[in-house]
């Protein structure tokens, strides 16, 4: 329970996205989301990758950046692999090109970037908060904190199992993966699916005990604000994502019959 109800914000962090406020980081979300779903060009969904990507670096979580983009780089080889061994089991269908296959993963990337920077620097109770203020009914606004919140959880949960595997002997890294993949699900998908239930079971009751469901007799102790930065922030989204449209207008036209 400590690392649900921890700081995770770290006070006194003077990176940009901590000082953000909350709701200004789930606007983001919410229009890279729409963005994400129109845009179709590999150009302008590269676009707001790159820029995304840079939003999430400046958590200073290097490291779990690293690891998820490297997990969707080899979803992304998989499925270039099963499209060619589907091409020569079945000539007659195509194989898409590379470029093509890239943009559902650029999708996925541009929306990974921004929610981590949602999950990793948001308290639990100003998330919360931050979700009520939109006015939005309990039954959507909690789902959504508890699913955010998830992801820190698992990734504390990941890291505990990693070092207990290490201190049994075994050596979880890439070349073990790939010469024992058998022996690495067994130690590492068990463990994570029984840790996963039991990490949403525990933010559930850490929502009640933060005073979901209290109207408003609970207040936050950090009232919630929107400063110079914060506008800052959402004009700065906003002129990328306009150019994201101006990049498709000029460079997308031969984005035709790609996977929407």
């Amino acid at each position: 329970m400590r690392a649900l109800s921890e700081a995770d914000s770290r006070a006194g962090n003077q990176r940009l996205v901590y000082r953000l406020d909350v709701r200004t980081k789930i606007l983001v979300c919410l229009s890279m989301s729409v963005a994400v779903i129109f845009l179709k060009s590999p150009q302008a969904l590269g676009f707001l990758t790159i820029i995304s990507l840079a939003y999430a670096l400046n958590l200073g979580r290097y490291k779990v950046v690293v690891i998820c983009y490297a997990a969707v780089c080899l979803m992304w080889l998989v499925s270039i692999g099963i499209m060619r061994l589907m091409h020569m089991a079945v000539p007659l269908i195509p194989v898409t090109e590379p470029a093509r296959m890239l943009i559902p993963f650029l999708r996925t990337l541009a929306m990974l970037n921004t929610v981590l920077a949602l999950a990793l620097s948001s308290r639990v109770q100003t998330l919360l908060t931050s979700l009520k203020s939109f006015r939005l009914p309990v039954w959507l606004y909690i789902p959504s904190a508890v699913m955010v919140r998830f992801i820190p959880s698992f990734i504390k949960d990941v890291q505990q199992i990693h070092e207990t595997m290490r201190i049994r002997g075994y050596s979880l890294n890439p070349l073990f993966v790939l010469c024992h993949p058998v022996t690495a699900v067994r130690l590492m998908a068990a463990p994570v699916i029984f840790r996963a239930l039991r990490s949403s079971d525990d933010l559930g009751v850490a929502a009640e005990l933060k005073g979901v469901g209290y109207g408003a007799a609970m207040e936050n102790y950090n009232p919630l604000s929107f400063n110079r930065t914060d506008t800052l922030a959402v004009a700065v989204a906003l002129a990328v994502l306009a150019a994201a449209w101006v990049i498709q207008g000029l460079w997308g036209a031969d984005t035709a019959g790609v996977f929407p």
